[in-house]
């Protein structure tokens, strides 16, 4: 779906990202697209900007993206979205049981050809979901769980309100009247929801309402059934009856309420962490942790540290299986989340298609098809991991000064600047055992101008009052520290470029 947004979210990207002027040719270079084309694209997007947002035109340095106090990247992309037309196309239809062509450009207010010529290209797209886009009139086929699987993920796509639309003959409950039953019955069956449930349990409801009050019901195999009889989601989910539409009979009830578990059991977060981490090590010491254990040893070739040593990564990845396996026995999904838009930021990430190849390749041969989210979410576990480990890493330094008043000044400034990214040290510039003491240091920072003659400890001189520039080659060191000790490169980090942004 994000290739409908494809181009004018690259185009934002960048014009929003560097906060720059950019001329075309520039901006040709970066997308890969001619400038007629994005003069066109941005001639569109200068009619659909919200207020505050506003394209800078200079015949010499180009175009700059003025942008409010609070403007953010997914508020703009929110507003193209919702004046896209492929989909508004997309969600008449999967609003209403079957719309002509006539409806269509009624609804959205185009041509016939131009609405045919979009309808063509949609189904292309809908079709590389695994579900059918029919004609005359048009709307979705296919397997039903497939369907909702496709439907969950635009919604999620469009950032969708369940109560931003009256769709026909679906039963409406109050929003907050269903939360609150989530949570109490999350107390009674000893259920914790992870972050965002409680948004994503109302729309999979919604989703649900719409397709059965169409006439379209999901079915499981009975090995399925069987297993999960006595579970206590499939009692939890039983208790929501009366929110849902009513069933024409009691084994399609009871089959839908067999979907619902599917929602609940991937929206669980465990009640104990520490006891879930014990899990996870007897997993990875077992027969059955052997993928797992595959990809995180080659993953660690790449990043410098064994990810397992991790256990915030490796809390939230299990979490990411466990919903991934869930989705694989089921044969239902639960939605691909709004990240998806942001994938041709990353697709341009060198390190973003090692994790995609590594990951893939070894879910293949797990039979496990990953879709492009997991892969996106995973890559931004792993980059959570990286980050994490630059955040903790520090270095040992010597702070030599020719006063006392000179060295508490410059410790001041020095720890208000980097806090505990160096332990600093301080010490005589006239100390007998200077050159033993400083064995211990990765860096010295000094005042003094004579040579301390210390030539297997970098040193950095700076001033008394320290300006912009010496604090920025201390940051620079400390970053190449990092970068050097873990062999990583810095275009693996976001924001995938060479620049400092700390």
């Amino acid at each position: 779906m994000y290739q409908f947004i494809g181009r004018y979210g690259d185009l934002i990207i960048h014009l929003f990202d560097e906060n720059n002027w950019n001329s075309l040719a520039e901006l040709s270079a970066k997308t890969g697209y001619s400038k007629s084309t994005i003069w066109r694209d941005l001639e569109f997007l200068e009619t659909i900007l919200p207020d505050g947002w506003e394209f800078e035109k200079d015949e010499v340095r180009g175009i700059y993206l003025k942008k409010p106090k609070n403007g953010t990247f997914e508020s703009l992309l929110g507003q193209i979205r919702s004046q896209n037309e492929y989909f508004q196309i997309l969600m008449f239809i999967i609003m209403n049981n079957g719309v002509d062509i006539t409806q269509i450009t009624e609804k959205v207010h185009i041509s016939r050809s131009t609405a045919y010529r979009h309808l063509e290209k949609l189904k292309q797209m809908i079709e590389q979901e695994g579900v059918s886009l029919t004609i005359s009139p048009f709307k979705l086929e296919g397997e039903e769980k497939g369907i909702r699987r496709f439907i969950v993920g635009f919604l999620e796509f469009m950032a969708f309100d369940p109560e931003s639309v009256n769709a026909p003959k679906v039963k409406h409950s109050k929003v907050k009247e269903f939360q609150t039953t989530l949570l109490k019955l999350g107390d009674k069956y000893s259920v914790s929801f992870r972050t965002g449930a409680l948004q994503r349990l109302t729309l999979y409801m919604f989703i649900s309402n719409l397709r059965m009050s169409m006439g379209y019901f999901v079915e499981f195999p009975s090995a399925i059934t069987m297993t999960y009889i006595n579970n206590k989601f499939v009692d939890f989910s039983k208790e929501l009856v009366h929110f849902m539409v009513k069933c024409p009979t009691r084994d399609i009830q009871l089959q839908e309420i067999y979907s619902y578990v599917v929602y609940l059991m991937s929206e669980e977060r465990p009640s104990n962490r520490s006891e879930y981490l014990k899990f996870i090590r007897s997993i990875l010491n077992s027969k059955r942790g052997e993928p797992v254990v595959k990809t995180f040893n080659i993953l660690s070739e790449y990043i410098g540290f064994n990810l397992s040593e991790d256990e915030t990564f490796l809390f939230y990845y299990f979490k990411k299986l466990r919903r991934m396996l869930i989705e694989v026995e089921f044969g239902i999904g639960t939605g691909r989340g709004p990240l998806l838009q942001y994938i041709s930021y990353f697709n341009t990430n060198r390190f973003f298609k090692i994790v995609e190849e590594i990951t893939t390749k070894i879910f293949i041969e797990n039979n496990m098809n990953p879709k492009e989210i997991d892969i996106l979410d995973i890559f931004l576990l792993i980059q959570s991991a990286i980050l994490r480990k630059k955040n903790q890493f520090s270095i040992k330094g010597a702070l030599v000064c020719r006063s006392y008043i000179e060295k508490e000044y410059i410790w001041g400034v020095l720890h208000y600047h980097f806090g505990n990214k160096i332990e600093l040290i301080k010490i005589d510039a006239y100390s007998s055992d200077l050159r033993f003491k400083y064995d211990e240091f990765d860096l010295i920072i000094t005042t003094d101008t004579r040579n301390l003659q210390i030539e297997h400890v970098p040193t950095i001189m700076i001033s008394a009052v320290p300006s912009p520039s010496e604090l920025n080659k201390i940051h620079q060191f400390i970053n190449q520290k990092f970068f050097d000790q873990f062999g990583i490169s810095q275009t693996m980090i976001y924001p995938y470029t060479n620049k400092s942004f700390d």
